[in-house]
């Protein structure tokens, strides 16, 4: 397993390729089926007053193949935060622990940047993705909503995880 940097030019195809393969949790978070339009949000996608370029957006390969992706922000949704816009796996790779384990590498990233606590906004629908950050030690916060994603209007559990 490898974990790098994504680049829009170099990795977009595999991007779009994973969210074609996901087209579950597309259909769950957006009620659309997957396009180009996921992968090109995925690199250009900052929560509200946050610098892309400061952003981590990476992949988790297998040899060629792309297994999982993530998106983390900073100075959301306070200053010193760190955001989890979206941690996404190919069916193929989920319920390997790799979850978990990018989660870990994420973790040190946000700490390693200076970061106090850990965000993530997780959609009603997902139950599985709750339970999942609920074991990570992720505690919901807030709820928004309704929310507009895609076609779909969801009540949102915003979560948070201290790191110090």
């Amino acid at each position: 397993m490898e974990l790098r940097k994504l680049d829009p030019m170099k990795d977009g195809r595999r991007v779009a390729a994973l969210f074609l393969a996901s087209a579950d949790f597309v259909q769950l978070t957006e009620g659309t089926q997957p396009g180009p339009a996921q992968a090109a949000a995925f690199f250009k996608g900052v929560p509200p007053g946050c610098n892309i370029e400061l952003s981590v957006k990476v992949g988790l390969f297998e040899g060629d193949t792309l297994l999982g992706i993530a998106d983390m922000a900073f100075g959301y949704p306070g200053e010193g935060d760190a955001y989890i816009g979206l941690m996404l796996f190919a069916p193929s790779a989920r319920g390997r622990g790799l979850g978990k384990a990018l989660l870990a590498l994420l973790e040190e990233e946000a700490g390693a940047r200076g970061a106090e606590q850990m965000f993530v906004s997780v959609i009603e629908a997902n139950a599985p993705a709750r339970a999942f950050w609920l074991r990570e030690g992720f505690m919901p916060v807030k709820r928004i909503g309704p929310v507009k994603v895609g076609a779909k209007a969801q009540m949102v559990d915003r979560m948070v995880k201290r790191l110090r």
